[in-house]
C-alpha cells in the first residue's frame, strides 16, 4: 500500500516575505569574476553507482550564478528577509517590487528544491 504525501499548504505572501533564507552549511561556494560560483559534489548513493558503471560521472560540478543570483545568493545569512532581498534586487536592478518578489520567490523555490538553502520562520507570539 502507497503512503500518501500530506499536501503542502503554501505560506501566505506576509509568511512568504518574513522568512529568512541560509544556505546550506554543506555547499562550498566562492566568488569569482564578481559572480558566485557553487560547487555541488555529487551524491554517494547506489543509483549514482550503478550508473557510473555504465558512464563516468564527475565527483563534483560547479554552478555559476547570473549577477542577480549573485546579489541575492550574497544577501542570504539567515537574519535578512525574503522581503528585505525582494526590495534590494527591485531597487538594484530597477524592477517593479512585485516582479521582483515573483522572480526572487521563484528562485528560492529552485534553490531550496536542490537543497541549497533553507528558510527561518519567525516564531508566532
Amino acid at each position: 500500500m502507497k503512503s500518501k504525501k500530506a499536501k503542502q499548504v503554501a505560506p501566505s505572501r506576509r509568511a512568504w516575505l518574513s522568512l529568512r533564507p541560509w544556505r546550506n552549511p554543506a555547499l562550498e561556494w566562492s566568488e569569482q569574476e564578481g559572480r558566485v560560483v557553487l560547487k555541488i559534489t555529487r551524491r554517494q548513493n547506489w543509483k549514482t553507482k550503478i550508473l557510473n558503471l555504465f558512464m563516468p560521472l564527475p565527483e563534483e560540478r560547479s554552478i555559476a550564478l547570473d549577477a542577480i543570483g549573485t546579489h541575492v545568493w550574497k544577501m542570504v545569512d539567515g537574519k535578512t528577509s525574503v522581503a528585505t532581498i525582494t526590495r534590494s534586487v527591485a531597487k538594484e536592478y530597477k524592477l517593479v517590487e512585485r516582479e521582483a518578489e515573483l522572480s526572487v520567490q521563484e528562485y528560492f523555490r529552485e534553490l531550496a528544491r536542490r537543497g541549497y538553502v533553507g528558510f527561518y520562520a519567525d516564531e508566532k507570539k
